[in-house]
């Protein structure tokens, strides 16, 4: 099982709660429907320290590595990165960890 860590800052013009809530209800309406993706989790800053540093968290679980390399490749996944999320994203940062 994989569990698949992406952190998000947006950039200073996106980086409000509503904003945020926004990103994070069009991620779970698209990111879910994925082949592959077996749980999702959107999650936004809890308090201040965390908000300085990154705007969303998610947490996707696949069954394996090439479970995660198809979701990458998907359409939709490409359509949410390069045209949705490219626009408006400062910095992205993925992990993949074995669980």
């Amino acid at each position: 099982m994989i569990q698949r860590v992406v952190v998000i800052k947006l950039k200073q013009a996106y980086a409000n709660s509503d904003d945020r809530r926004a990103v994070a209800k069009h991620t779970r309406s698209v990111l879910q429907p994925i082949p592959g993706v077996l749980h999702l989790d959107v999650a936004t800053p809890a308090d201040a320290h965390c908000e300085r540093s990154w705007d969303l968290c998610l947490l996707l679980r696949f069954e394996d590595l090439d479970a995660v390399e198809s979701y990458r490749a998907d359409q939709r996944h490409r359509a949410y990165v390069d045209i949705f999320l490219g626009p408006i994203l400062e910095v992205i940062r993925v992990w993949n960890f074995e669980i």
